[in-house]
């Protein structure tokens, strides 16, 4: 779905730019041009963000198995 008509930004765009470490607006429209013209795809493109980094926080590998508890540790 295009989130920015202005500058063609799709949200694939937007989670692509999550992948290489963009975690704020400014960021966005430093990179992509978000909301850098008209400003109406603003709150949609920052709903993308948050979804996009919630994805990838998601997806990461945890550090501890699940099951780890520091209580089991002593």
């Amino acid at each position: 779905m295009y989130v920015c008509v202005c500058n063609a930004v799709t949200e694939s765009h937007i989670h692509d730019a999550v992948e290489r470490g963009v975690r704020r607006m400014r960021d966005l429209r430093d990179h992509l041009g978000v909301a850098a013209d008209c400003g109406r795809c603003a709150s949609c493109a920052h709903s993308c963000l948050k979804s996009a980094i919630g994805s990838q926080a998601a997806s990461a590998p945890q550090a501890f198995p699940a099951a780890f508890s520091l209580m089991e540790a002593r």
